[in-house]
């Protein structure tokens, strides 16, 4: 395997979380059953009703076997009238809990759902807020894999797991005192022997967790490479990475196995401990107990009816330990998604609202950057006392070598990143101080590569203002030239974009022009604008842009000469700095940086 290969392994496995198995992730899951109060009480009622039905056939075994059966060949007075008295107690017993478990099951998985939606929605929301350095940092694939898989997995340890072992616990405690209540000698010998069990099932849990966490992890990474290599694929083919990309997958496939294995190992011991070993050492107890007693001449009080139902108690005992045993190993394992999801949830927002923003309007379009610095990463600059100004209705073209920080300054203006010192000030105000939403509202940006949502052409236009007209909309597109090409797709403005729509980079980049023409923001960015749109077609919208931009201050990075040429000023970027600045004609005479590269004839 490559050097090469080895990195990018190490960059999907850089968020392996190996924490101890704790109950507070579960605890704060069950917070969200707050809000479905009633509804969850209702629900754990049932259950608790389920609990208590279970433990009726045990006392029935005391009374038949001390009350009913015959003693010395000698019927009981009563005898038929009690035998049809049990038959139809234990009839609508059965019958009781059927009907129980069919309404906690409705119930709970109700309830799980909408958690579950709950769950996701903040997710998703949490999302919506963080910075594009939580973005920088993790991979699309494993974000995706958070929001659908790992919160579905949850509805298993609320609805199936959590729940039932709540049960399970009660009915125990119930069990306890049942059997205390019948003999205290021998309850106290199984609470002795039980007490060494859920030590070695706690002990269980905490591998099984642990090993669990990394095998998730290692499906994470894998499931995100596979994301980003289907994204990538004519990046792939045209490099002839095929092959290259099929080792690391393999690797990473290769690592998800091992784990899973190492996992699986634990689960083995668990199984023998959950099918058997839980209900053989307690009748072994009981009997055992017993027996002990009757050759030491201790059995007063001790009957076969105790006996009996003792054993039956324990029966249910083992039983509920056992589903306790199966379920906390299911919640080991699952609990490595809530780590991941609640890390996303308690990821730090880096861009927020101020506590002194508000909405403010932005009336003449003054862009002042006053000693700004900034970095992606710590110790690296991009930006190094950074100042200019943008006067009202200018258009400022900025230039400069690739990496040299010109499409930083207009992420900056829009709040992407936040800076690392000075102030980045518009018509005389702090951007800090408008708040984001309105910020955004009049800051108007369009990237390189313009992405389209899957809907209609009229969707996707109207995505910048949802309460625009079909009329606004058309007449956006036709302002850039796209309606044209649209009018003639087969259904218009209702056609669908989708994976097997085929639009040119040039159309996408029209309807991304028409989006932003509808939104008409104070200030317009366009970052590498109409890369993608021929020569013929450019022209037909610069008049179109031209009329767009009257009045409004615009910044525009470009690498072709028509685009910028008439800008008010350009404003050549180098070495973190301005190097250069002014008019077209001003820069030529200067000959500087910008008459260099035109006379090399090579691209801005």
């Amino acid at each position: 395997m490559s050097k090469s290969a080895d990195k990018k392994n190490l960059y999907y496995e850089d968020e392996e979380l190996l924490e101890k198995f704790n109950f507070s992730m579960l605890k704060r899951l069950w917070f969200y059953t707050k809000k479905y109060k009633k509804q969850t009480m209702i629900t754990i009622g049932i259950l608790l009703f389920d609990c208590i039905l279970a433990l009726v056939p045990s006392f029935l075994y005391l009374l038949i076997m001390n009350q009913i059966l015959p003693k010395d060949h000698i019927l009981p007075q009563g005898f038929l009238t009690m035998t049809g008295i049990v038959l139809i107690a234990f009839f609508l017993l059965y019958l009781s809990r059927v009907i129980c478990q069919w309404v906690t099951m409705r119930l709970m998985n109700k309830l799980g759902n909408q958690i579950i939606c709950d769950l996701r929605k903040e997710l998703f929301e949490k999302l919506m807020k963080l910075s594009f350095h939580y973005y920088d940092s993790h991979p699309s694939g494993k974000i995706l894999v958070r929001v659908t898989n790992y919160v579905a997995e949850v509805a298993d340890i609320f609805v199936f797991q959590m729940t039932r072992i709540l049960c399970n616990i009660i009915t125990m405690a119930f069990c306890f005192i049942a059997v205390l209540w019948m003999d205290a000698r021998i309850g106290t010998a199984v609470v002795i022997s039980l007490i060494f069990l859920s030590i070695l099932m706690y002990q269980l849990a905490k591998s099984l967790h642990i090993r669990s966490s990394s095998e998730r992890n290692k499906i994470s990474n894998l499931v995100a490479f596979i994301a980003e290599n289907i994204n990538g694929l004519d990046v792939i083919r045209a490099f002839n990475r095929a092959d290259k990309n099929e080792e690391i997958q393999k690797e990473l496939c290769k690592k998800h196995v091992d784990a899973l294995m190492k996992t699986t190992h634990v689960r083995e011991a668990f199984f023998p401990l959950a099918h058997g070993i839980v209900q053989i050492i307690c009748i072994l107890v009981v009997y055992g107990t017993a027996y002990f007693l009757m050759v030491h001449g201790m059995e007063r009080g001790l009957t076969l009816g105790i006996i009996v139902s003792v054993a039956s108690y324990m029966q249910i005992l083992s039983e509920n330990l056992s589903g306790i045993c199966q379920r906390i190993q299911n919640i080991a394992s699952v609990t490595t998604n809530l780590e991941r999801i609640f890390d996303t949830m308690d990821t730090e927002e880096e861009i927020t609202d101020t506590d002194f923003a508000k909405d403010i309007s932005i009336k003449d379009g003054l862009v002042e950057f006053k000693d700004v610095s900034f970095s992606y990463l710590r110790d690296t600059t991009v930006l190094e006392k950074f100042s200019f100004t943008a006067y009202s209705g200018e258009m400022i073209a900025l230039i400069g070598p690739t990496g040299a920080g010109k499409t930083t300054i207009v992420n900056l203006l829009s709040r992407f990143y936040d800076i690392d010192s000075g102030k980045i000030t518009i018509d005389g105000h702090d951007i800090k101080e408008y708040s984001l939403s309105s910020l955004r509202s009049q800051v108007g940006v369009m990237m390189q590569d313009s992405f389209l949502f899957e809907g209609t052409i009229m969707e996707n236009i109207r995505f910048s203002k949802p309460q625009a007209s079909d009329e606004d909309c058309i007449k956006a597109a036709k302002k850039v030239c796209a309606d044209e090409f649209i009018c003639r797709l087969p259904d218009g403005y209702q056609t669908r974009i989708d994976e097997h729509t085929s639009l040119s980079g040039g159309e996408r980049q029209l309807l991304a022009f028409a989006r932003l023409m509808l939104a008409d923001p104070r200030i317009l960015i366009l970052d590498e604008a109409t890369s993608h749109i021929d020569t013929e077609t450019e022209q037909k919208i610069q008049k179109a842009i031209a009329e767009f931009l009257k009045g409004r201050t615009s910044f525009v990075i470009a690498h072709r000469l028509s685009t910028i040429r008439n800008a008010d000023k350009i404003v050549y970027i180098e070495n973190k700095q301005i190097a250069e600045q002014g008019t077209h004609e001003q820069l030529l005479k200067k000959k500087g940086l910008y008459w260099k590269l035109l006379e090399q004839g090579l691209q801005i």
